[in-house]
């Protein structure tokens, strides 16, 4: 069986514990990131197979985190309730904010292998 681990790189905590318990019922260990730094060193000390990342985050622009969650094989959705903005980071998978749980599920299982 292949190891499914998420970072969720989101600073409203809400959202984040959220995400993380719908993956987690899905069968995926998530790790919580609240800013661009925290993400850097978690994919640094471990990877991870998908990243859902905002693209607001307090301390900076994500772009740099996403290239290198990329670099190392990571699926990457990113988020946003800025629809222009997140058209800019198509073709990545994309969620508008609010977003429904179901749909996030959905674009995980489209970009995770299906455990064995």
């Amino acid at each position: 069986m292949t190891a499914r681990t998420a970072l969720i790189v989101e600073d409203e905590a809400m959202i984040a514990e959220l995400v993380a318990t719908m993956l987690e019922s899905d069968g995926i260990t998530a790790t919580i990131c609240p800013s661009v730094a925290d993400a850097m060193r978690a994919l640094e000390a471990r990877p991870c197979t998908l990243a859902l990342v905002d693209l607001t985050l307090p301390d900076g622009e994500p772009d740099a985190f996403i290239a290198a969650a990329r670099a190392r094989g990571s699926h990457v959705i990113v988020m946003s309730g800025d629809p222009d903005r997140l058209a800019g980071y198509a073709p990545l998978p994309l969620l508008e904010k609010p977003f429904r749980m179901k749909a996030m599920l959905e674009q995980v299982r489209q970009a995770l292998p299906v455990a064995d």
